[in-house]
């Protein structure tokens, strides 16, 4: 059939291989082109859905996100425990660890590196974890000394301090841009959430050094559970997604269609999300708001960035699987063997989403058996 939007010869089926559009709804227009109700790297939902896993992990397949949900709820659920024992230390431990070591076992179970793991790793998790360092242990004697001392606390902790991390925490993802073999906007995604979980796990170590190594005699668990879970869930997510955004936005300068205006706003966006974050959350706190109030008002602004993540991921794969080469496949997500160009024309993936593991294993002539998920 005639794709009604690209107009190639492509296969009768749901989507077009060779665009991505949704077919057969050709007086829906751009809708239909924009598929906003099939988000690219998992069509099964809407690029507005605030799905954090399926965002900041989009090469996992549909039952292995299952499997990252459940180890991130039981850690949590194990830091929770940890902490309403007294067992403060060991819950700040558990809390720095558990995203980023989440996120390692992620980068190996998709291979998302292509083949370099030790490039890919060392330069984002390992670069975020050394800028990190020093970034906070600098703040902390700089703006907690000279700066602190001026009064303006909001200022400096709301406003200067964010927005340097912003500006540090995606530059070991931005290092790889340069080589041919990561030129995917969702490669400048995952690389920039990868040093921003280093960062975040290097920033909890030293602010919390002392807990480490000076363990409260006689902690109030009840005093712990807020900045416990800010430790281990939000400023992961914040710091992961806003890095993330950073080097997705920044990763393909040259866009071209409505990837390009979602791109230019795409800095202002994180900026005032993480000014709001930190500067907002202190207002909040100095007004005796309530810690749980705050929190959900920083989950809010975090989310915010995900769902632009979204936006400019959903865009760009869209805009970027076009003019790839048919091949049979099954398709990792809807397990259907198909011919293939840059989407699946049967569930709409765009097919560089896809796990790297299974798609080169899953590769197979049409009518081949499909090796199940997970082996």
């Amino acid at each position: 059939m005639t794709c009604d939007h690209c107009g190639k010869q492509v296969p009768d089926a749901v989507f077009c291989t060779n665009c991505g559009a949704h077919q057969g709804l050709a007086d829906h227009g751009i809708a239909a082109q924009e598929r906003p109700h099939h988000f690219a790297a998992h069509p099964g939902e809407h690029v507005a859905q605030p799905s954090i896993f399926t965002t900041l992990f989009p090469h996992l397949g549909q039952r292995k996100l299952q499997e990252f949900r459940w180890a991130l709820l039981l850690g949590f659920a194990l830091v929770v425990v940890l902490t309403a024992t007294g067992l403060i230390t060991a819950a700040v431990l558990v809390s720095v660890f558990l995203v980023p070591t989440l996120y390692v076992v992620y980068l190996y179970e998709a291979e998302v590196y292509r083949k370099e793991p030790a490039l890919v790793l060392g330069a984002t998790l390992g670069g975020g974890i050394v800028l990190g360092i020093a970034v906070t242990i600098i703040s902390e004697r700089v703006i907690g000394g000279s700066l602190g001392s001026t009064g303006l606390p909001i200022v400096s902790y709301g406003v200067i301090l964010p927005v340097i991390q912003l500006i540090v925490m995606p530059i070991p993802a931005l290092l790889l841009r340069v080589l041919p073999q990561f030129g995917s906007t969702i490669d400048g995604l995952v690389f920039g959430v990868t040093a921003g979980l280093g960062f975040a796990l290097a920033e909890g170590l030293v602010g919390y050094w002392s807990i480490l190594t000076y363990p409260p005699l006689q902690p109030v668990s009840a005093d712990w559970i807020y900045p416990i879970t800010s430790l281990a869930l939000l400023i992961p997510l914040l710091h992961g997604s806003t890095a993330g955004a950073v080097a997705a936005t920044l990763w393909r300068p040259s866009r071209t269609g409505s990837g390009r205006w979602i791109a230019l706003f795409g800095v202002p966006i994180v900026l005032v999300a993480v000014v709001a974050f930190y500067a907002g959350g202190l207002i909040l706190d100095n007004h005796g708001v309530g810690q749980l109030i705050v929190l959900f008002y920083q989950t809010a602004l975090a989310l915010l960035v995900v769902l632009y993540i979204r936006q400019l991921v959903h865009h760009s794969l869209l805009e970027e699987g076009l003019g790839q080469e048919y091949r049979p496949i099954v398709c990792p997500y809807c397990h259907h063997h198909v011919m293939a160009a840059g989407f699946c024309p049967s569930c709409g993936v765009a097919l560089s989403a896809s796990p790297r593991r299974e798609t080169g294993l899953l590769t197979a002539p049409v009518g081949a058996q499909a090796e199940p998920e997970g082996q």
